[in-house]
């Protein structure tokens, strides 16, 4: 059995590379064999005969002229790499939608990967489901963003695809966020205000769960407004009640997600689910609790790589 782990050429984050390296443990200890799929790497030939994957570079081992055909039984869809442009983009993603079409199981699945990476298409499926969220107001019009700042008062600006709490700025006064606005329109980006909680403990719950099972918790307490251990927040383990479970793990049915790290704000109004993350780095949680996810997650795909 040999499972592939989407990543890049050129991994130099120190979590993105313990992570992998806990995915190939977890899966040579469970008898399977781990395949690296480099993903700024791949070629799909089509023909009557159907879809033919490979991968070319100085990566493709073994292969004659750098390039192999992958043959894997199942799929672990972990880092797209740096994307430049739309149309790499979507060939990237239709990539690793051609593993599904092939029949092999895919964890996360590729489109519901899509929506969980996305802040607002995250937000936007579990408002409709009517699991709590932060308000937040979606735009492209900087007068539409700076109304929603008077509005909501403190709030907090996000790229809509990022990780980590890198490029997440508070605003408190509307004509400062006005120039960050006209920055963001000018480089064709979307504007995304979300109104600024207090939390309780100054920190949020980042749950995992695989699955459909919550593995565990750790409160995160950040030195800062952030609450990201990368950001230096201190990671502890938490005890979770049942209203928090539910949450995280009704958030994960929702995005049709096989596993992820939900963060959830605890406040004087109750919980909110702030962000999903499918691609969720585990080295904080792991340290806090002791849980190593990569072994629910190896198992799980295993089994129905099996089927």
């Amino acid at each position: 059995m040999k499972i592939g782990i989407t990543t890049v050429s050129n991994v130099i984050e120190e979590w993105t590379y313990k992570d992998l390296q806990d995915l190939k443990e977890a899966l040579t200890e469970a008898g399977a064999e781990a395949k690296m799929i480099y993903a700024d790497s791949l070629d799909m030939e089509l023909s009557k005969s159907g879809i033919t994957p490979f991968q070319s570079g100085e990566r493709a081992a073994g292969a004659s002229k750098g390039r192999e055909r992958i043959d894997v039984d199942g799929v672990l869809l972990r880092h797209l790499g740096t994307i430049r442009d739309y149309e790499q983009f979507t060939y990237r993603i239709f990539c690793i939608k051609a593993f599904e079409e092939l029949g092999l199981p895919v964890m996360n699945p590729v489109l519901p990967w899509l929506f969980a990476t996305d802040k607002f298409g995250a937000l936007m499926r579990l408002s409709a489901k009517g699991i709590p969220v932060p308000e937040t107001v979606v735009t492209e019009h900087m007068f539409v963003g700076y109304s929603a700042l008077k509005r909501l008062g403190p709030s907090v600006v996000k790229p809509l695809r990022s990780a980590m709490g890198f490029g997440i700025f508070k605003v408190d006064d509307p004509d400062l966020g006005m120039h960050a606005f006209s920055y963001l329109t000018n480089m064709n980006k979307p504007i995304y205000v979300q109104k600024f909680l207090e939390k309780k403990g100054s920190g949020d719950y980042r749950v995992v769960v695989v699955g459909g099972k919550v593995e565990g918790a750790e409160f995160r307490k950040g030195i800062t407004w952030k609450s990201n251990v990368a950001q230096g927040a201190i990671p502890k383990k938490a005890k979770l009640d049942e209203e928090l479970k539910e949450l995280a793990v009704k958030s994960c049915e929702i995005l049709g997600l096989d596993y992820a790290g939900i963060d959830i704000a605890s406040t004087k109004e109750g919980y909110f689910v702030l962000e999903t993350n499918p691609t969720l780095s585990w080295q904080g949680f792991r340290k806090a609790t002791g849980i190593n996810p990569a072994k629910s997650i190896a198992n799980l795909i295993l089994s129905r790589a099996h089927r």
